[in-house]
């Protein structure tokens, strides 16, 4: 039963991994994520795998004279070449999160649990609520009855709090992808063979996916290294005791609070593994070992959200957020359809991002899961670990991608163990034999060298080069500029678009962050700006708001159409409907130059009332901000005048002045 059962994994691993990438799903269901440029790829793989296969081949045919005997395993001692893969991993991704990335956060997961983790540093559990919230609020956090709060659950923000203590808050996830090499050691070592495992260590090690996503601030990485380490405990142990089952349930635990989807797919290896064991008692110790941090989890749930069981993506988006079939939070069709498209593009982008390789980082992979019949246990675990993450995330709504289908993260420590154990199999095959004139050891091995040679040398620096040249604006900081100049105090005014503006005051006003979404993509930007200018009774929230927006929806019939070459791509207006002076204002605003916000908020002292505070530039509303920050330094943000689509420049500074207008 267990065999057939791995064999028919192993076949599905490879029907995903080899076909579905191959059909043109995406443009059949003209799903919203349309994935990479996919042809450009498959041409140059048309290139790079005929390079590869023959320059293997010329090397088995030249060598087939040389010493008969097979090639011998490198003799190095396993400690210290785990040791010197951490350490040149850590480097790396210390380096790219400062080079590539600059330090900064790229996506507003990063920004909200980077604000959530200056919180958590603090000593709070929420930031004071801002007293003029649309100046400051950002995406993907909220204000409660406790205060200001990020959406995410608190393991990420929890680890970068303790990095924010050391002015080190870019070095967290660096270090945590470093431990992966010794955790992806272990579980690979208490699977297969000592060999595996060092080959496992090496792809996690130069893997480009781990990488670049080690130098993103992304809760991912976290909720990854949870899950080795549960998996370190018990499937990397030859005969775990109480504690590791214990220790195992903590761990998972601290995923689920990281993520709670990537935890239940992590936690489905580990099952098959109690099962196949009949180790029933055991997994009454992993749970357990999970009540203390699941107890804290529903404490915090009820400071931050009012219930111990109400998440932050509930409160925000409602159970639209959910897994299923349904509209998703932005009013689009979530069907069965969307979803395989979307599992077609993760594959697709697997194959590109995993490893940054001359042919499909999973090809081999596929064809060894296509062709072996004779299966392990082990072989039952690792594929369970592969296919968990996308069975779970094939149901739920989003396509989620940076820097790589994110989603699948917690799938890649069983992929890279995949790869190895296809790779020692072939290996073990082919050492020592020689047919048609060719010695296939060594035809092998210098396939595996081009590959790994050719990547490090172009695919890979051409990656790094991609991320911190078409992300430069999100790489200055504008923070460090000041402090540079020996500025301790200052508000800073921050360009953002009209269209920004007008989401930000609708929150504000209390319009669920899912319902503007959906207004913006179909209402036209001008109704939606003079609903938020309409008057409101002095606590600022309309209980009608929502209802008002759900009619403009409803009545937004045909939706309104972007604006032709428009800097704001999210700029949507109906030509039926007049412009008002403010709405011509606005968009001569737009025209002379915007940047994002968003990724310098989470800098801002926590309570706003000292040091370097930057907030969005609101124009005629920003009185009421001179007001409270009355003789501070005033300085601005955006694009110079005569290049509007430019990187935006520091100017000033002025003194703020009560009712004064910049």
């Amino acid at each position: 039963m267990t065999n057939w059962a791995t064999r028919v994994l192993w076949l599905s691993i490879g029907v995903v991994l080899v076909l579905l990438p191959a059909l043109p799903i995406p443009a059949w269901v003209n799903a919203p994520d349309a994935g990479p440029n996919w042809s450009d790829h498959v041409t140059a793989w048309a290139i790079g795998l005929p390079v590869v296969l023959i320059g293997g081949l010329i090397a088995g045919r030249v060598t087939r004279g040389l010493n008969p005997r097979p090639i011998e395993w490198p003799r190095l001692p396993h400690g210290s070449m785990v040791c010197l893969l951490t350490i040149g991993l850590l480097t790396l991704s210390g380096f790219a999160m400062r080079d590539a990335f600059a330090g900064n956060p790229h996506l507003t997961d990063e920004v909200a649990q980077l604000f959530q983790a200056r919180v958590f540093a603090s000593g709070r559990l929420a930031a004071p609520a801002p007293a003029l919230p649309e100046f400051f609020l950002i995406a993907q956090t909220t204000v409660t009855e406790a205060g200001w709060v990020s959406q995410y659950p608190p393991a990420q923000s929890a680890l970068l709090a303790v990095g924010s203590l050391f002015s080190a808050e870019w070095l967290v996830n660096p270090v945590l992808g470093a431990i992966g090499v010794v955790l992806v050691y272990v579980v690979a070592r208490g699977l297969f063979e000592p060999a595996t495992a060092v080959v496992a260590a090496v792809l996690w090690a130069v893997s480009a996916w781990v990488l670049f996503m080690s130098a993103t601030y992304m809760n991912h990485v976290a909720a990854v290294t949870f899950a080795l380490a549960a998996w370190a405990l018990v499937l990397g142990t030859r005969e775990p005791r109480r504690w590791h089952f214990v220790a195992a349930g903590c761990c998972l635990a601290s995923a689920a609070m990281a993520r709670p989807l990537d935890a239940l797919a992590a936690a489905a290896p580990l099952a098959v593994w109690l099962w196949i064991r009949r180790k029933g008692l055991a997994s009454l110790w992993v749970v357990l070992g999970s009540v203390p941090l699941a107890a804290l989890w529903c404490y915090l749930n009820w400071r931050q959200f009012g219930g111990p069981f109400t998440t932050g993506y509930a409160l925000l988006y409602g159970a639209e957020q959910g897994l299923g079939f349904h509209m998703d939070p932005f009013g689009r069709q979530f069907t069965p359809l969307t979803a395989l498209s979307n599992a077609a593009v993760a594959v697709r982008r697997l194959h590109i991002y995993l490893y940054e390789w001359p042919i499909p980082a999973l090809l081999p992979l596929g064809v060894w899961a296509l062709s072996v019949r004779t299966r392990s246990v082990s072989d039952l675990i690792v594929a369970t670990g592969i296919l968990a993450a996308p069975a779970l995330y094939f149901f739920y709504w989003h396509s989620g991608f940076y820097p790589g289908p994110r989603f699948y993260y917690v799938a890649a420590p069983f992929l890279i163990i995949g790869s190895a154990r296809a790779w020692t199999w072939t290996w073990n095959k082919v050492r020592g034999r020689q047919r048609w004139g060719i010695r296939w050891d060594a035809s092998v091995a210098t396939a595996a060298v081009i590959v790994l040679v050719w990547s490090w040398t172009s695919l890979v620096p051409s990656r790094w080069n991609a991320y911190k040249t078409q992300l430069s604006t999100l790489a200055l900081n504008p923070h460090r500029e000041l402090q540079d100049q020996n500025v301790s105090r200052a508000l800073v005014l921050v360009a953002e678009s009209w269209s920004s503006r007008i989401a930000t005051k609708l929150w504000t006003l209390g319009a669920p962050p899912g319902l503007v979404e959906r207004a913006f993509a179909r209402v036209d930007a001008c109704r939606l700006d003079q609903l938020a200018r309409q008057p409101r009774d002095p606590s600022g929230v309309s209980p009608r708001l929502a209802r008002d927006l759900e009619e403009l929806i409803r009545t937004s019939r045909p939706p309104a159409q972007r604006v032709a070459d428009w800097p704001d791509p999210a700029l949507r207006l109906d030509p039926g409907h007049p412009l008002d002076d403010t709405c011509r204002t606005e968009m001569r605003r737009d025209l002379s130059g915007f940047t994002l916000y968003g990724h310098l908020a989470w800098r801002n002292p926590i309570g706003l009332d000292s040091g370097i505070i930057f907030a969005r530039d609101r124009f005629q509303e920003n009185e009421k901000l001179f007001d409270q920050y009355a003789g501070w330094p005033l300085w601005k943000y955006a694009p110079p005048a005569d290049t509007p689509l430019g990187p935006p420049v520091l100017s000033g500074p002025r003194w703020v002045a009560s009712r004064e207008t910049p």
